[in-house]
């Protein structure tokens, strides 16, 4: 774990999700299910994709076009919920929106994540960091069983 008071650490961790995101790109379109999300205040659109078998997340990915802190989220919550069953990914993302909205939430569950603990502060970024989170969200909620 590191420091979530060392900016210098969390602003690597943004970027590098940023930059060189791991889990862009759909790798079987044929499997899955599919949520898109577009923001309703910037042109940020993301798809995102979990392909849940056998009461697992076994791949989580996105794609699509993103400020830095929807794409940097995103890509660490795919990480985060990947090998996860439902209930357990659903609680990161429980978890990740109180952080970003300004409520208690457990951060050793959050790893990465806790790179967002401030955006609370900045109202405008509140729906960049929460964009793809409601996407994963939505799908685990209503399309898996």
């Amino acid at each position: 774990m590191f420091n979530k008071e060392d900016k210098i650490i969390l602003r690597q961790i943004i970027m590098e999700h940023f930059t060189s995101p791991s889990n862009k790109g759909f790798l079987e379109l044929s499997k899955g299910i599919f949520k898109n999300q577009d923001s309703a205040s910037c042109s940020d659109e993301i798809n995102v994709q979990i392909i849940f078998e056998d009461g697992k997340i076994v791949d989580s990915r996105f794609d699509g076009v993103a400020c830095s802190i929807s794409t940097a989220s995103i890509d660490i919550l795919c990480d985060q919920i990947r090998n996860k069953g439902k209930e357990e990914a659903l609680n990161i993302l429980y978890n990740y929106h109180n952080m970003i909205s300004g409520k208690d939430y457990n951060e050793d569950i959050l790893d990465e994540l806790i790179a967002f603990w401030q955006i609370h502060h900045q109202g405008n970024r509140i729906n960049c960091a929460l964009l793809g989170a409601d996407g994963l969200r939505y799908i685990l909620e209503n399309e898996v069983k």
